[in-house]
């Protein structure tokens, strides 16, 4: 008879981020008949280390937690990474796609300024700064850092950073001074969408236009900060409920002895979802961002490249020229990713059959659909589908 292992899974459910990478947790689980998992506060954690548990997989976001975690004589699985030393196998998203993807969204806009926005001394935002530094700095460009004070009441603890504070940083103050400093148009990349959305409300304070004089890209894809902010907030999405099941198959592997004492994994990111919070072009004619949001909010609607050289009042041959010297695509191409990117949400969040998203995204036909999603994505809905969900 297998033995019962008792897991402590320590993660926030106060943020999207953290639901979902417990449910990717709670789906290898499942597949471990012995497991017994008990949801953890991640505030709770030093007081629970004596429990007995078998394993944990935790959120590390302090180094108090951290030590309480490293007496407890059993395998831990990081998936924070936020205190500088490791000391405990890590899952982590791969900080140099994120950094690679926000300057390849950022520069295709050509923001003639660039910056990052972060947390000081937290490891998951000093890898992102880095990573994004060094992409810049393939193209010849240094961006801006803001460093907060080392003030003690400017410090983030692991309350703030694994809570929903969003309004009133303990930074507020030089955050600003930083931000109206900057020189405008400017594109900011944020460690996280917390960031993210302290920044925009920063911008409110100071009566700053997102996107005209800031732009604002996060991470994590949280539809709380992104979708209930105005204007919303464009994200990189790090795959969370991945980032739970590799963290839960490390520990499996390591409760089996399979695996070294401190394996290290990085989770690539699912990719940009953009939002009106980075769709601002300043080399581009003033009409073009309008034509982007036409496009994105009418694309579902059946829409025809001819509706939007209607909308914006210019030529076929002008507006198509602005976009491929913009973006480097075209205007119907720009309305099949729009739809596109509505038949994924709607694959990875329904239930719906896949002949009603072909209508739903504004596809003619399942055919059409099916067509066009394996050539942008190499996979049938139905497929990505079951590898996404």
């Amino acid at each position: 008879m297998e033995k019962n292992l008792r897991i402590a899974v320590a993660a926030e459910r106060s943020s999207a981020y953290g639901r979902n990478f417990i449910c990717g947790v709670a789906e290898v689980a499942e597949k471990h008949a012995e497991w017994n998992l008990t949801l953890i506060d991640p505030s709770q954690v030093a007081g629970k280390v004596a429990d007995g548990y078998d394993g944990w997989i935790c959120r590390v976001a302090d180094v108090r937690t951290a030590n309480a975690l490293a007496r407890c004589g059993c395998p831990v699985v990081d998936c924070l990474c936020a205190v500088p030393t490791p000391r405990f196998a890590t899952v982590r998203t791969d900080a140099a796609a994120i950094g690679r993807l926000a300057a390849e969204h950022l520069l295709r806009r050509q923001f003639p300024n660039l910056a990052f926005c972060g947390y000081r001394r937290i490891a998951f935002s000093d890898r992102r700064r880095d990573a994004f530094a060094d992409a810049l700095a393939c193209n010849g460009i240094r961006p801006a850092v803001y460093r907060p004070p080392l003030e003690r009441n400017s410090r983030f603890g692991r309350d703030f950073l694994l809570g929903d504070r969003v309004e009133s940083p303990p930074d507020a103050a030089a955050l600003a001074k930083w931000l109206n400093r900057l020189p405008k148009p400017v594109g900011v990349f944020c460690c996280d969408d917390l960031r993210a959305s302290q920044l925009l409300a920063a911008c409110r304070a100071l009566r700053l236009s997102v996107p005209d004089d800031v732009a604002i890209l996060g991470v994590d894809n949280d539809p709380i900060y992104c979708t209930f902010s105005s204007p919303r907030l464009s994200s990189i999405d790090p795959d969370s409920v991945l980032i739970g099941q590799t963290a839960a198959d490390t520990l499996a592997r390591m409760l089996a002895g399979s695996e070294p004492a401190r394996p290290d994994r990085a989770v690539p990111p699912k990719g940009v979802v953009a939002r009106a919070s980075t769709d601002m072009y300043p080399a581009a004619p003033p009409w073009f961002a309008e034509a982007l949001a036409f496009i994105r909010e009418n694309a579902v609607k059946g829409i025809s490249a001819a509706d939007v050289f209607r909308h914006v009042g210019f030529s076929r041959t002008l507006v198509e020229r602005a976009f491929r010297a913009t973006i480097s695509s075209s205007v119907q191409r720009q309305i099949a990713d729009a739809r596109i990117e509505e038949a994924k949400r709607l694959l990875s969040s329904t239930p719906l059959p896949v002949k009603e998203i072909a209508r739903l995204a504004g596809f003619s036909t399942l055919e059409y659909l099916s067509r066009v999603f394996a050539a942008a994505t190499g996979l049938s809905p139905t497929a990505w589908r079951e590898r996404t969900t």
